[in-house]
Order: structure tokens, then sequence, then C-alpha cells
């Protein structure tokens, strides 16, 4: 009935995701908009490892969907507007097989210097033809039909449009390994009692500045079991009730009800948009300190 309603919490676990779609072309769930960082962050606790964002390299353009690495582990290849399979420039040993990192870049590489496809020239191809037919059915059914739904395109005669796409964000809110979120306060990490958070919303720091492939599965399954065990741990059966000041979530609330009701001349999907589009541009693959300012600037 659209009521709002307050719970008074011992434990209280922030697994709302990442903050993929801030970009344009992202893999993220359409709910990834930084909304638990977002509000750890307004109530003044710091968030740990932003910059650190993964590129997939092939998501289809410019929705965003995945077309897997096994694509080009059947033997996909990646080609410019001048037909040039360009990773064996950038790596030639590995080739398309290289790591997502080394793909991502060197198709940025690609789009920036002026070789990339399309009326924009802001994409890359990845060719699937070559191979035969039986093999894609066979080896990449999956494949071959979202390509089909999200492009248009038939992979076993046309190459297939992709970008480098967010994929992952390694950084959020700091963790310790029971899953507890801390903040640090004079000179050492403190606990912030209560509080704890699990999966691409946490950062306990396991996945460095560049995750592996599958070890966000194992972090949901490993922090996210962590999150309830330490829960379990502290707060005990029959507890005596939180008490909640009269006014908790006030302030919230107002917040909310200004968006819902601003009445402004700009539709909310335009800022998302601009907003999206301006990440893309000015905090993709590569970064300068020039093009970061500008960004600040423009969100």
């Amino acid at each position: 009935d659209g009521t709002l309603h307050r719970f008074g919490a011992h434990s209280t676990v922030v697994a709302t995701g990442g903050f993929g779609r801030c970009y344009y072309s992202c893999t993220s769930a359409h709910t990834c908009t930084g909304d638990g960082g977002g509000a750890v962050s307004r109530q003044g606790l710091p968030l740990q490892d932003l910059e650190f964002v993964q590129f997939h390299p092939t998501g289809i353009f410019p929705a965003g969907c995945l077309m897997t690495e096994g694509c080009r582990g059947e033997g996909g290849i990646l080609k410019n507007s001048n037909g040039d399979p360009f990773m064996a420039t950038y790596a030639p040993t590995a080739k398309d097989l290289a790591s997502r990192d080394v793909v991502s870049r060197a198709m940025t590489m690609e789009i920036r210097e002026g070789r990339g496809v399309g009326p924009h020239k802001d994409h890359v191809y990845l060719h699937l033809d070559h191979l035969p037919p039986e093999t894609l059915r066979e080896r990449l059914p999956g494949i071959s039909e979202t390509a089909k739904i999200f492009a248009g395109v038939d992979v076993t005669k046309e190459p297939i449009p992709v970008l480098p796409t967010v994929h992952y964000n390694m950084g959020g809110i700091p963790t310790n390994w029971k899953a507890q979120v801390i903040k640090h306060a004079g000179g050492k990490d403190e606990i912030v009692k209560g509080l704890l958070a699990a999966g691409e919303a946490g950062c306990a720091s396991v996945h460095g500045a560049n995750r592996l492939g599958a070890n966000s599965l194992l972090d949901l399954v490993v922090f996210g079991r962590q999150a309830a065990d330490t829960t379990a741990e502290l707060v005990k059966p029959n507890s005596p009730p939180v008490e909640i000041p009269k006014n908790a979530g006030a302030e919230t609330i107002a917040r909310f009800d200004k968006f819902r009701n601003a009445s402004g001349p700009i539709p909310t999907a335009t800022l998302r948009k601009e907003l999206q589009l301006t990440m893309q541009k000015y905090a993709p693959v590569y970064r300068n300190s020039k093009d970061l300012e500008t960004g600040k600037v423009e969100v």
C-alpha cells in the first residue's frame, strides 16, 4: 500500500551490488546503482578502492550484455575498421586470448586512434563468422542467441559489435574478514557496530585491483555466509529490542520525497544518460588527470 516501515535491527547487511550502472555500457543488473555505498557514505563512513573498476573486453555495443571469453577461446577474432586483427600488435603471443585488462586496453587504443567501427567509430567487431556454423551451434548456442536479440546479428554471417564494458567494482564498503564494516580512526581500524557488507557492495579487499574470473561468486558465497555467521555469533536469541530515536529516518524520507516530488524540466532518464556517457568518456579503461578533472566538473 506504499507505506514506509522502520525496523529496529541488531544487525544490518548491505548487499546492494556495485555501481556499474553509472556507466553507459555495463554488464551489471539495472539495480546496481551504488545505493548501498551511497547510504554508507552519507553517514560519514569511508568507501575503499572505488577507482578499481574492471572492464570486460567484449560487451555487446551498446547494450552491454556479455559476450563470454569463450567466444575468443573458440577462435573468435577482434578486428578494427580496417579489418585488421589488431590483438597481434598488443599481445603477439596470446593475441585474442590475452587477459581482460590487456584486451580492453587494446580495444580502447584502437578506438581512440580512430580505427573504431560504426557511425561514431566507438566500438570494434568480434568475428565468429569464420567458424563452422555447427561449432557455433554446439559450443556457443547462448552467444548466438544473445547476439541475435541484443545486436540483431547472425553470428554465422556477421561480426558482433563489442565495446569494453564495465563488469565489476573491486572497491566498496570496507570490511574485515568477518564481513563487519570498518572505519579508520586514531590510526587504527574500528568496527562499525551492527553494520556488515557482502558481495560487490563490500570490499574485504580479496580482489586487489583486478578480480579474477569466477571469484565474484566465490566472494558472495564466502562473505555472504560469513555475514550470517557473524550475526548469529553477535546477536543472541531474545536480545532486547533496539531503541530507535523517534525521528530516525526522517532525514532520509525528506530526501526521498524531494526526489519523488521534483517537478523540474529534466527527466530522470536524461540525467542518468548524461552521467553514464560522462563516466564512459572521462573514466574509462585509460585515465589521466586532465580527463578526470574534466569529468568531475561535468558530473
